[in-house]
């Protein structure tokens, strides 16, 4: 096969683009002479095809070929179609050896012997000096030991968080053992070993609730053991300046209040609340509690419907109480004073109002050798009579109002120690019975006289204190007669009410209002005998 008669692609355009799918892209053009292959599905073979005419296309030789033979039914026969001979494929092979080998050789390229690499002499042996690593560029040196030093610092800080965590573990341990730890019931004479400053171990454990747990919960606090224990401390000891002393007389201070709380009933408890009552530990700031310098309570008012079921035995536990005032709705509190009263050694005023409680003790004035003012008003259960022990006190004021007595003037005005002490009586609205002793003039430092609206009767006596500035006998009915004298002539009196009463002035009696003068269809009364009253 020439080169001429057979076209490829890749031949023409190989400087461009080389293919390797050369087979597909060639075109090969036989000459007009090459043998057409006869088909082998017959003996008989087809007759020649006409001679082709060579015809020129693109500069190439072309084969035109007769139109080939179809059959009846229109198809090719494909053994009209004469076989190509063994010669003829035989040179058809060879050319497309050929073919394979030139294009081989195009696709390889030109061979380029291979460039030899020149032959490199051997270093000569390097002399490199050992260094430490702290010498190796002095650039790094400061780098190196500032780092180092940070590594220090790192460690030390580590070292002292782990001291600081170790410290406080080992103290919340200690104390949570302590605190939490098994709790034995403690009895008020407690023979448990002390330690050298003078607490025992139980009294140190309530110290330790007291200022860790009860400041988050007040009410969880165990008063019943820890009052009595903390009371049975020494009292040398608990008059000391040292931080235990005070927390001792604020556990003893807070527990005495908190069982008011504790024993009122739910109206009561919600007033309470309502001026933080046992919400915290500071109970100086509690509504109606007031404290002395030294953290005592000095002062204690409670008013309906904040008061207590009845008073409360710790009560006893505020020995620094110098002023008590209880006002109720004539039904509560009820019972009486409670036992422990006798610690109220510095105890000034008392003033107990509508409540229920029925007797004061005998022994109050004994005790409450202070007691200054006794304010009785509307204790209907309380009973008719006083203390027997108010003869020995020295009150400056004794009020008594709205409950039943026995006439006490004869026994008040005959006791040397309120001779001298006493300023203000007022016993009104008490039912009293009978005259006003003559002894009543005794009460030399009495400035008030209150005894209206009472059932006293006549003669009145012959002589008030000069020292009185007021009285009232007003609404005694049972007073009558003429004053001739007796109080009015006293030079200090500034106020002196005896309306409705059946007295009458036959002069002038001062600054005395008299009621209006009785008809005269009713009888007068008989003079009363008065006299002068004394210097």
């Amino acid at each position: 096969m020439s080169s001429s008669s057979c076209m490829t692609s890749s031949t023409r355009n190989s400087k461009e683009y080389r293919s390797r799918f050369k087979e597909h892209l060639s075109i090969c053009i036989p000459p007009p002479d090459h043998p057409v292959l006869g088909s082998r599905f017959s003996p008989e073979s087809p007759p020649r095809l006409p001679a082709r005419t060579i015809s020129s296309w693109m500069n190439a030789s072309t084969v035109r070929s007769s139109i080939p033979v179809h059959n009846e039914t229109g198809s090719v026969d494909i053994r009209s179609i004469s076989s190509p001979s063994v010669a003829s494929t035989r040179k058809s092979r060879l050319g497309r050896l050929f073919f394979d080998i030139r294009t081989l050789v195009h696709d390889k390229g030109p061979d380029v012997p291979p460039v030899p690499e020149p032959p490199m002499s051997p270093w000569a042996p390097l002399h490199v000096e050992k260094r430490n690593c702290c010498h190796d560029c002095p650039c790094h040196a400061v780098t190196k030991k500032s780092s180092r030093w940070e590594c220090i610092k790192r460690k030390v800080l580590i070292y002292a968080l782990l001291l600081i965590i170790l410290y406080l573990l080992g103290n919340t341990i200690a104390l949570d053992t302590r605190v939490f730890g098994p709790q034995n019931t403690v009895q008020v004479a407690s023979n448990s070993t002390s330690s050298p400053s003078g607490l025992s171990a139980n009294a140190q454990q309530c110290l330790s609730q007291f200022t860790v747990n009860a400041p988050s919960d007040p009410s969880g606090y165990p008063c019943s053991t820890c009052l009595p224990t903390l009371q049975t401390v020494p009292s040398n000891f608990t008059d000391g300046t040292t931080q235990d002393s005070q927390n001792i007389l604020n556990v003893i201070q807070f527990c005495g209040l908190r069982s008011i709380f504790e024993t009122s009933d739910s109206s009561g408890q919600s007033t309470l609340q309502n001026g933080n009552w046992a919400q915290d530990i500071k109970f100086c700031a509690w509504s109606g509690v007031a404290c002395d310098g030294s953290g005592k309570v000095a002062s204690l008012s409670l008013t309906f419907p904040g008061v207590p079921s009845s008073l409360p035995n710790e009560l006893g536990a505020l020995s620094g109480l110098q002023s008590l005032s209880v006002i109720g709705n004539q039904a509560i509190p009820a019972g009486s004073l409670p036992g422990s009263f006798t610690s109220w050694t510095l105890l000034n005023t008392l003033h107990l109002e509508s409540t229920a409680i029925t007797s004061l003790p005998d022994s109050l004035f004994s005790v409450a050798k202070s007691l200054g003012t006794l304010t009785l008003v509307k204790n209907g259960q309380m009973g008719n009579s006083l203390p027997s022990s108010i003869t020995s006190s020295s009150l400056q004021n004794l009020i008594t109002n709205g409950q039943s007595l026995t006439n006490p003037l004869s026994q008040l005005s005959q006791s040397t120690s309120l001779q001298g002490s006493l300023k203000l009586l007022d016993l009104s609205s008490t039912s009293i019975s009978g005259v006003i002793p003559s002894s009543i003039s005794s009460l030399s430092s009495l400035a008030e006289l209150h005894l209206d609206s009472n059932s006293l009767s006549t003669p009145l006596p012959d002589s008030f204190p000069a020292s009185l500035q007021i009285l009232t006998l007003s609404n005694n009915t049972g007073l009558t007669g003429t004053v001739q004298g007796s109080f009015c002539s006293l030079g200090n009196l500034q106020t002196c009410d005896v309306q409705n009463t059946g007295l009458s002035a036959s002069t002038g009696c001062g600054v005395c209002q008299f009621s209006p003068a009785v008809s005269s269809s009713s009888p007068l009364p008989s003079a009363v005998p008065v006299a002068t009253a004394s210097a």
